[in-house]
């Protein structure tokens, strides 16, 4: 069975349900010779016959009826597929794959913004940290972690990922923290997420290593599997985590947060948005899009930080 049996097969189904050329014909805009042309070319291809023919009427062979009910439903539910298709492309709704982290700290407190300026939009968010595969999980879009983006879908800057030392006020006056150093007698609070390092301390690790300090170890204090989890013991008072930038400085900015030190190590990553190709025009991506777009860029990344 090669591709250009395909036609051939859905004429097929139409001759079998009229149980006659002719009508087929009619229904297929052809010529009675073409559809009795496509049924026996189909024939020779499948190998067995589908229809008794008679001087002025048609049956079905036990093996073309078995063909024409499976098939029937075949084109049945691609009918329904293709409908479905067409009805989420012009749909407002939208579900967007966000990382959890991202989404409890930066995402969440945004979204009355999006929904006061596109009230029509619909925007579903899963919550996930794998990397994401548009067709397996039915996604239309997804903010993610340059580590975890692949493949060609399209994709567009958001936010720096920048890594530095964050506590609460109280816990920074109560240790006296002013310098990097001062962190050898203090706990260090660690995002272990496995995704992003072989080693689960390498950002602490990197990071005490840019600002030289000796004898601080992340591995005997509290570790966490998700970023937004370190930043809520640091917001809690017990210790110092290393923030990512979109995860703490709305807290920085409100003072809920202190950023201690100058040292931001800085591990080339970005926050994407990313969709596939195929839907990057659609109007309620771009929506969601744009406003993505406006939101990062009304803030200050060095203010942020300073």
């Amino acid at each position: 069975m090669n591709k250009a049996s395909l036609p051939f097969l859905h004429t097929f189904v139409v001759a079998a349900k009229h149980l006659s050329f002719t009508k087929a014909a009619q229904e297929l805009f052809l010529t009675q010779g073409a559809v009795s042309q496509q049924i026996r070319l189909l024939e020779q291809r499948l190998g067995f016959t589908l229809f008794i023919r008679f001087h002025r009427r048609l049956e079905l062979t036990p093996m073309g009826a078995r063909l024409a009910m499976h098939l029937r439903h075949m084109f049945s539910d691609l009918d329904g597929l293709i409908e479905e298709l067409r009805e989420e492309r012009d749909s407002n709704i939208i579900t967007l794959s966000v990382m959890p982290s991202f989404a409890t700290r930066w995402l969440m407190p945004r979204l009355g913004r999006l929904q006061e300026l596109h009230p029509g939009l619909q925007l579903r968010i899963q919550a996930n940290e794998r990397e994401v595969n548009f067709t397996r999980d039915r996604i239309d879009a997804a903010i993610v972690h340059s580590h975890l983006h692949s493949g060609s879908a399209y994709s567009v800057p958001l936010l720096a990922d920048r890594v530095f030392p964050v506590c609460s006020p109280l816990f920074a006056e109560q240790k006296a923290l002013t310098s990097p150093q001062d962190l050898i007698r203090v706990p260090l609070i660690n995002d272990d997420s496995e995704w992003r390092f072989f080693s689960p301390y390498a950002e602490w690790e990197a990071w005490l290593a840019m600002a030289n300090v000796k004898g601080a170890r992340p591995s005997r204090a509290m570790s966490f599997n998700r970023g937004d989890l370190a930043v809520q013991a640091a917001l809690s008072g017990q210790g110092v985590a290393l923030g990512r930038t979109p995860l703490v400085m709305d807290d920085i900015r409100e003072g809920r947060l202190l950023k201690p030190f100058d040292q931001v190590y800085d591990n080339g990553h970005v926050y994407l948005f990313a969709c596939p190709n195929e839907f990057r025009d659609r109007e309620p991506i771009q929506q969601v899009l744009k406003w993505l777009i406006e939101e990062c860029r009304s803030y200050s990344l060095e203010e942020a930080l300073s």
